[in-house]
């Protein structure tokens, strides 16, 4: 059920009959702050001067056709304009009972798209790090809801399988002749073949040779980098694992996958730019491939023949429109690749690859802090790999579990991993996606406050309600309904209401902290109802 859908047309309704104007807005807001208003309605005192009137009659006015309706309990006005708004019990139960054993309490988008949702893709030859985990954890919840709300949801992890890290990597395997046993120190090799290429510029000629052999598909560099691949996949999947995000080994789309129509779509643009008249349009491409776009030059094939990343993604983003018709594409990755996707959008738009009404959203995200407001690394100064953070949030939580219970040592494994891994995730998701965060373990694994923590012990208490009642509930000759006697099952009752128009919201932001907002306050209205209410000790009746 979404009240603020209703209320607002409710009161756009009584608003258009008293003749305010077509794009009168009741700004219904959610009110937590008095016990006896719901809803409040702010948007009366904008259209009162061009009614002429008076913001407290005017909001009056509108209240008395709402105290018409048997669905209020209380309507009421302050000042200089607001209309408060209580609702029946007998409609929140009316609504309550409609959804109580619905699949997904009933709610589904009417209108389902095929989304594709890019997320973690890591580069290869490198372990999982903290910088992969906001997108990681961002992108599979994101994916959930959508999934939730009945979108057929495509996960595609676009692995950095290609280019010219693996020419820097290859050559460096052939010169140091490791060619039959480097799979056990892959990121060892990368960072002193990486500083290598750096300061040697015949090892930089041969790194670029070697990316042309690789994307000609040469057949000794094609053996070194199938190893390298499937080693680094077969060690992220442990992490998503652990993660329980939904990444699976055939949700994988790499940039190596591309190559194939990379050759074609160099063809392509180069016929369509070379038309006077689409120059003019923004974009245009000259002799060596290179396009302008906003006095910013964007290269798309080197003279070598080497492809770049820009063309693996314009031929990316034309497959998933082909292949899979996708409505709506979401990448999730950090601000710096903002311009980039921009660019590679407005290209493969210009040449015809995809549609203009095709929704394409870049859900940016911000870093890791340490409390000194720096990135957070080791006290080495190296970035902190994934699986070392998540064995650290393990341990903590074991070592409060050992402070606080006594269970057996297979219980406080099993226990500690799920603790430790979802105060991690949770305190990721609990901060806006855009901003920036302080990592604080202290905080994090709490048993107060919007933590983890706190949500497992609230959900845990749920669960031996529903493993004593739920049963007998659903039994369809039961014809006993949810009724509401106190005001903390009333309180409990509306939050579960809010949740439709809460999940509406965020899949149209793409603000999943608000999940975690509205988790921590379902769960403090739980405890409430939980504390106040005999539940378990009351008779079946």
């Amino acid at each position: 059920m979404q009240i603020q859908k209703y209320l607002n047309q409710k009161i756009y309704d009584i608003g258009i009959k008293i003749g305010a104007p077509e794009n009168f807005d009741p700004i219904i807001q959610i009110n937590n702050k008095n016990d006896h208003i719901d809803y409040q309605s702010n948007g009366i005192i904008k259209i009162s001067k061009f009614l002429k009137e008076e913001p407290y009659k005017l909001a009056q006015n509108i209240a008395n056709y709402l105290k018409l309706s048997p669905n209020f309990t209380n309507i009421s006005v302050s000042k200089p304009g607001f209309i408060n708004i209580y609702l029946s019990n007998n409609w929140l139960t009316k609504k309550i009972n409609s959804i109580a054993q619905k699949k997904n309490l009933n709610i589904t988008t009417k209108n389902k798209k095929i989304v594709i949702i890019d997320y973690s893709s890591p580069n290869i030859a490198k372990e999982l790090h903290i910088g992969h985990l906001r997108s990681t954890i961002l992108g599979d919840t994101t994916v959930r809801i959508m999934e939730f709300l009945g979108h057929k949801v495509i996960k595609q992890n676009h692995i950095g399988d290609w280019g010219t890290q693996f020419g820097i990597l290859i050559a460096y395997i052939y010169e140091k002749k490791k060619e039959n046993h480097f799979l056990d120190q892959l990121e060892y090799l990368y960072q002193k073949a990486y500083k290598k290429y750096t300061l040697d510029k015949k090892f930089a000629e041969k790194t670029n040779k070697y990316v042309v052999k690789l994307q000609k598909y040469d057949k000794k560099c094609l053996y070194i980098w199938n190893q390298i691949v499937n080693q680094t996949i077969k060690n992220n999947q442990k992490i998503y694992k652990r993660l329980n995000v939904k990444l699976r080994k055939k949700d994988i789309f790499g940039e190596s996958f591309y190559n194939f129509m990379l050759p074609e779509i160099i063809k392509d643009l180069q016929k369509k730019y070379s038309n006077p008249k689409i120059m003019e349009r923004l974009l245009y491409i000259l002799i060596n491939l290179k396009i302008v776009m906003e006095k910013k030059w964007v290269l798309l094939l080197k003279k070598n023949g080497a492809f770049l990343y820009t063309t693996t993604d314009i031929a990316c983003l034309k497959y998933r429109y082909e292949k899979f018709h996708a409505n709506k594409i979401i990448y999730y990755t950090d601000k710096r690749q903002e311009q980039h996707l921009l660019q590679v959008w407005l290209i493969a738009k210009k040449a015809g690859y995809i549609p203009n009404d095709l929704i394409l959203e870049h859900h940016t995200f911000g870093m890791i802090l340490c409390k000194n407001k720096k990135p957070f690394k080791t006290r080495d100064g190296n970035i902190i790999k994934l699986k070392d953070l998540l064995n650290e949030g393990v341990s903590r939580a074991k070592l409060i579990l050992k402070k606080k219970f006594t269970p057996n040592k297979k219980e406080i494994d099993e226990i500690s991993e799920i603790i430790g891994i979802g105060a991690i995730k949770y305190f990721d998701l609990s901060k806006n996606r855009k901003s920036n965060y302080i990592f604080d373990w202290d905080q994090m694994l709490s048993l107060t406050g919007n933590t983890a923590p706190y949500i497992q012990y609230a959900y845990t208490r749920i669960q031996s309600i529903l493993n004593k009642f739920f049963n007998d509930f659903l039994n369809k000759k039961n014809e006993k309904k949810i009724k509401i006697f106190t005001i903390f099952e009333r309180k409990l009752v509306l939050k579960i209401l809010q949740f439709e128009e809460l999940i509406y919201s965020i899949e149209k932001n793409g603000t999943p902290h608000l999940m975690c907002n509205y988790l921590y306050e379902l769960s403090g209205y739980f405890s409430n109802f939980y504390e106040n209410c005999n539940i378990l000790n009351s008779k079946k009746k």
